[in-house]
């Protein structure tokens, strides 16, 4: 495995080490920042966001009105509960965080354990 770096470096005049570090400094420099990264990952979020409301919106507006009112209907009937549930969650998590950045301790007023929930496990 060695062999092109021990080749390139007999045939250049270039120390192995000089030519290992420099490939080191090389694939460092070439490593993206991870704010570049995370900013990457809402980008794409955002665009499968948009294109699966897109795909959606259409697929709903080509529907007759009797079976577009049926659909809508019935994905409420289905959706609500997990919805609520979920709205639920992140609201006791939204509670917990507002505890948590003022100086009020929710365990001492509540009369908790020390083995409680905190806002970044909810929203895990």
């Amino acid at each position: 495995m060695n062999f092109p770096i021990d080749c390139l470096s007999s045939c250049c005049n270039v120390d192995l080490n000089e030519l290992k570090n420099g490939i080191l400094l090389i694939s460092l420099a070439i490593m993206p920042s991870p704010i570049l990264l995370w900013r990457f990952k809402v980008l794409l979020f955002l665009i499968w966001g948009f294109s699966c409301c897109k795909i959606s919106w259409d697929s709903v507006m080509r529907m007759s009105a009797d079976l577009q009112d049926l659909f809508l209907y019935e994905a409420f009937l289905y959706f609500n509960p997990l919805l609520l549930v979920t709205v639920m969650v992140w609201l006791w998590g939204v509670n917990l965080w507002v505890f948590a950045q003022s100086t009020v301790s929710y365990t001492e007023v509540f009369d908790l354990d020390q083995n409680h929930l905190t806002h970044n496990e909810i929203w895990k």
